[in-house]
């Protein structure tokens, strides 16, 4: 289980053409893939038949017939080896935050067990992950976010506390 407490889900979801295009059970399954308690970092997870089905409520053939529709629009890439489903394009709308959270999904992916999803996240990774490693080397040296601390020493380096340290 994941212990995430949210997942960002773009607005433009809506405006995607795939997306508008399918029926509700696909629009449910498409935001369940993406929000679900399976879910992680690298979008990339292991949904078993029986618990989508559970967790939706929905019996086999119509969750085969909403994943297969996702499928056929293109919005997820599916193992049917591995059981392992990704939301194509994750990394668009879900990047890594920083330096650490990309190294850890750095690690997520390499445990993906399907060469051929393992291959296309790396490759949506790559395309993102040059652009958060840009924008970190970019940060100055004095700015409060390129240096690490801790809560004390942030809140203790605020415009009230150095008026208190007069």
């Amino acid at each position: 289980m994941s212990k995430r407490k949210f997942t960002p889900v773009s607005p433009a979801i809506w405006r995607s053409k795939r997306f508008r295009e399918l029926d509700s059970d696909g629009r449910v399954l498409m935001h369940y893939v993406l929000t679900c308690e399976h879910q992680n970092s690298s979008g990339c997870f292991r949904l078993w038949d029986g618990y989508a089905c559970d967790d939706l409520g929905w019996d086999r053939d119509r969750y085969f017939e909403a994943r297969d529709c996702l499928l056929e629009a293109g919005l997820i890439l599916f193992d049917q080896e591995t059981s392992e489903v990704y939301p194509d394009g994750w990394f668009r709308f879900c990047a890594p935050a920083n330096k650490s959270h990309s190294m850890a999904i750095q690690n997520m992916i390499a445990a993906i067990e399907s060469p051929r999803l393992r291959e296309h996240v790396e490759a949506d990774f790559a395309s993102v992950a040059r652009g958060v490693e840009q924008l970190a080397a970019e940060i100055p040296v004095s700015h409060p976010q390129a240096k690490p601390h801790s809560n004390v020493e942030h809140l203790t380096d605020t415009p009230f506390m150095r008026r208190g340290q007069r």
